[in-house]
């Protein structure tokens, strides 16, 4: 058992950590948002911009999402959503909210690229512990990219879309297979998110583990 000098440690260490990778924690919607971009950004095209504003518009349009995520995310903490459908109106909405900002740069921005960052902020904000998210959070969606295309398939039978997850372009597609694997881990009594965090981090190893070999 942890006397209270390591548990004291164990806290700051902990607090350490989470400002290393996320930085100020005081402004938790926005970190978990920046974060979340550095995940999905590397997918995005700029060519469109000139190069003396880009810097400028990027900065503007990240800041532009992130009063967005204040605005809706808290919604579905407090939330009077009560069913898997209200909750995928809900990501919906806000993800078209994002793209409707990038289309106004004349920038192309998938559902696909949306919804990771949607969903990677909500999944940073649950780490952090600034929302529990328990009135939701069998309607969260898991964070989709390579890894989880991978074990999806791998370990709930769910064949992978046609198209990488950054080229996702129909909303249909993308609600079609969320909804997938919510009816897999319903019969497993499991959430998705809960279930995303143990998978895919054996994924990601695994990935690392073959390229190190």
């Amino acid at each position: 058992m942890c006397n209270g000098k390591n548990k004291d440690k164990d806290e700051e260490l902990l607090k350490f950590l989470k400002f290393s990778y996320f930085g100020n924690l005081t402004i938790s919607i926005e970190v978990a948002s920046n974060r979340a971009y550095r995940d999905m950004c590397r997918t995005l095209k700029f060519d469109v911009l000139p190069k003396n504003t880009k810097t400028t518009i990027t900065t503007e349009l990240k800041e532009a999402v992130n009063i967005i995520f204040k605005e809706e995310i808290p919604i579905i903490n407090e939330s009077n959503i009560t069913s898997p459908e209200e909750f995928n109106s809900w990501h919906e909405k806000v993800c078209y909210l994002i793209i409707k900002k990038y289309e106004e740069h004349g920038i192309k921005l998938t559902y696909g690229q949306a919804q990771k960052w949607l969903n990677m902020t909500i999944k940073y904000l649950y780490m952090l512990q600034v929302y529990s998210f328990d009135r939701v959070i069998n309607y969260l969606h898991i964070p989709v990219d390579k890894y989880i295309l991978e074990v999806v398939e791998k370990e709930l039978g769910i064949k992978r879309p046609v198209d990488a997850w950054s080229r996702w372009d129909n909303y249909k597609e993308y609600e079609d297979y969320q909804k997938a694997i919510r009816e897999e881990l319903r019969k497993k009594n499991s959430s998705p998110l809960i279930w995303e965090f143990k998978n895919w981090l054996d994924e990601a190893e695994k990935v690392a583990q073959k390229v190190k070999n």
